[in-house]
């Protein structure tokens, strides 16, 4: 292999003179296609210094990935990350795989305890986890972690090893080398093998018995054990046609995310046996349905009190309206949640009055409920159930406002996101207080405005980690192919309903990645969207019960279209009633569009034109929208890529008032349903966010709805 490459070298030199001829006689040769060869690639670096990394080699050519780490030149725009760990390490950790106890073959499926023993599985699974398909220093590390070829995340973080900062990944392989002069990428020499689990998500938590034994047992209890068995997905409708930059899965991964108290956290609350957790859920959980929910210390689980549903406090803990059960199943969403997704800050401005927190919004395995997770940016620190007081209301303009009016009233339970546990199938977070759906989450919390991303009410994106990928990292599971977007099956996602097949097409923008990035103006910076002659149902995340504005962006574009929006009980098209008339988002996306104009959205930052509107920072403005049922954009949503780019200042990124209606904590189905029939099957349509937002938040008597 050596000295074949060292042909090739040999034949790249005689190659640059052949070429610097022929470019007398053309003036338009691309010189990004000579072979120059002046420095190494990434598998030149690791067989050139063999001595070290021999055995990490042999993996990548047991694997093929030795011929793909080789690739340079002619055009190629490909660039990878390479962690390469030493001898030592990977004779570390091939000892541990054949002595590893708790895999479910024998041995991991090795022959015997050396290289030679490694399968053909795993050498390509221990190659893919430690490449990266793009180029990555480690100034482009953060705590939001970095997506291997396996498709599963490594964690990384700064710590302190043998008294010097290092970046460490996945807690264990710490990078004590690095070389960005390969001309195909990167290589980060790294002092042990990047450890993965290949346990699942109960098993990780059955081990860990000295920080979970009590949350475990209480899994156990209630049965819940066997409600943690990810089977994927099977698919089995027509698959899309390809085209042309999109990616379309081929599988459907299913996957978990708990929300974990340690044994140490349980004991500062008194409870230190299991027979301890069982007494506290019957107080904490004994009176959700019962009484009056105005009295806030009962009856404030609207759903279980609307159906009439009777909260156990026997010994039948296996029953899920026992109290145990509802407790452990308020710790459990149905879907993956990595680090990086937990609270995307993708596109979330930090100026004009805003923090730069990321919050988000997810259902749980507690029927109708949902948790609020809320990254507070100048703690750097995430919460879940954190209450503020008058949140999203405010007494001054471009503001959040003053401190007096946000009494922090519950700091929320703080997510170690530092030693977040990562099975096969999910991952684990501890957290540093006891999580609880109580009075104070459905009347306190959740009295807000609730911006949920359209990507969060799809499970299956988190999962199967497109929540957080960026368009370099989707190329490359298009097999190097330039990707922008994904395109699914329609059968891909349980939380919707297509009712006229391929017909409509179901697609995600990705966040923007790479030398060239194709930004847009979105919050989170990903959206979903399709297009065709669509005709749809997605489901909605249960609120509590309350009066709402139900609200919808609408991305105003020429290549949009006219449609008509539907809300239903059930996803049977006879449930649905329509909200409002047909919307026509074709429309030009500047300021000088009559439609525009109508509604009274102006260019509030234009001090010469509009005056008043600038003095007063759009206020008069908005409130000639909302008689229109308009909104501006959010002030927090910002283009990463241009900071002056801001969502309330563009005439293309405005908010519709759909209906105001009373909701109950019960699912709600929202179709989406063109109403051309020109036969155009470009028509796009694209749902950014929706927002449930209480009446008293959006027509308070005293406060103002902040403008973010």
């Amino acid at each position: 292999m050596n000295i074949f490459k060292s042909l090739l070298r040999a034949a790249g030199f005689l190659l640059i003179p052949a070429c610097i001829t022929m470019s007398s006689c053309s003036e338009d040769i691309d010189e990004s296609d000579l072979y120059t060869f002046t420095g190494e690639t990434i598998e030149d670096f690791i067989s050139n210094n063999s001595e070290q990394f021999s055995s990490f080699n042999y993996i990548l050519t047991r694997s093929g990935y030795d011929r793909i780490l080789s690739t340079y030149g002619s055009g190629s725009k490909e660039y990878y990350t390479c962690f390469v760990p030493d001898n030592a390490a990977v004779a570390e950790y091939i000892d541990s795989l054949y002595n590893d106890k708790e895999s479910k073959i024998e041995h991991n499926g090795m022959t015997e305890n050396s290289l030679e023993g490694l399968s053909d599985s795993l050498c390509m699974d221990i190659t893919l986890f430690h490449v990266l398909g793009t180029k990555k220093l480690t100034t482009d590390m953060n705590s939001s972690g970095l997506r291997t070829l396996l498709g599963r995340m490594i964690t990384t973080d700064t710590k302190l090893v043998d008294g010097k900062p290092r970046m460490v990944l996945n807690d264990a392989a710490a990078i004590i080398d690095s070389h960005d002069d390969c001309v195909n990428g990167v290589v980060h020499v790294i002092d042990k093998v990047i450890p993965r689990s290949n346990k699942t998500i109960v098993r990780e938590l059955q081990l860990n018995t000295e920080k979970f034994s009590i949350f475990y047992q209480a899994l156990e209890e209630t049965g819940l054990v066997e409600k943690l068995d990810a089977v994927d997905k099977e698919l089995t409708a027509e698959k899309p046609a390809p085209v042309a930059e999109y990616y379309i899965p081929k599988e459907c991964k299913r996957g978990f995310t708990i929300f974990a108290e340690t044994n140490e956290v349980f004991a500062a609350h008194g409870i230190k046996t299991l027979d301890d957790l069982k007494r506290h859920a019957n107080e904490w959980y004994g009176k959700a349905a019962t009484g009056d929910r105005r009295t806030e210390t009962e009856g404030w689980y609207d759903y279980y009190r609307n159906n009439k549903i009777e909260v156990s406090t026997g010994t039948d803990y296996t029953n899920e309206h026992n109290t145990l059960n509802m407790f452990m199943r308020y710790h459990i969403l149905n879907y993956a949640l990595s680090r990086d997704a937990l609270t995307l800050d993708h596109n979330i401005l930090t100026g004009y009055g805003y923090p730069g927190d990321a919050y988000d919004y997810y259902e749980t395995m507690l029927p109708k409920t949902l948790m609020k997770v809320w990254w507070v940016k100048k703690e750097n620190k995430t919460y879940i159930n954190r209450y503020v007081a008058n949140n999203t209301l405010t007494d001054g303009v471009e503001t959040i406002g003053s401190a007096a009016m946000h009494e922090l009233i519950y700091k929320g339970c703080e997510v170690d996101k530092s030693n977040v546990i990562s099975p096969l199938d999910g991952y684990i977070y501890p957290i540093d207080d006891i999580l609880l759906y109580d009075s104070q989450v459905p009347m306190g919390v959740l009295n807000e405005r609730i911006r949920i991303d359209a990507v969060t009410m799809l499970g299956e994106l988190m999962s199967n980690g497109f929540r957080g990928m960026k368009t370099d990292e989707l190329t490359v599971l298009n097999g190097g192919k330039t990707a922008g977007r994904a395109r699914f099956p329609i059968d891909y996602f349980d939380n919707l309903v297509v009712y006229n097949g391929n017909n409509t097409q179901i697609d995600m923008n990705i966040l923007a990645g790479g030398p060239n990035p194709n930004d847009y103006l979105l919050y989170r910076g990903d959206s979903f969207q399709g297009m065709g002659i669509f005709d749809f149902a997605i489901k909605l995340p249960p609120v509590p019960d309350g009066v709402y504005e139900i609200r919808i962006n609408l991305d105003c574009m020429q290549h949009g279209t006219m449609l008509q929006y539907y809300l239903g009980q059930a996803p049977a098209i006879a449930a649905m009633e329509a909200l409002d008339i047909p919307l026509d988002m074709r429309m030009n996306s500047n300021f000088n569009e009559p439609r525009l104009i109508e509604i009274g959205c102006i260019d509030i930052n234009d001090q010469n034109n509009n005056p008043d509107a600038y003095a007063d920072r759009g206020l008069e403005s908005d409130r000639v929208m909302r008689s229109h049922k308009y909104m501006r954009g959010p002030l927090s949503t910002v283009k990463s890529s241009a900071q002056d780019m801001i969502s309330r200042f563009k005439a293309y990124q405005i908010r519709r008032i759909l209906d105001t209606r009373t909701l109950k904590q019960q699912d709600y189905w929202m179709r989406l349903k063109t109403v051309l029939d020109d036969g155009n099957t470009q028509r796009k349509f694209q749902i950014d966010y929706v927002e449930f937002v209480p009446v008293n938040v959006a027509q308070n008597d005293r406060y103002l709805e902040d403008m973010y």
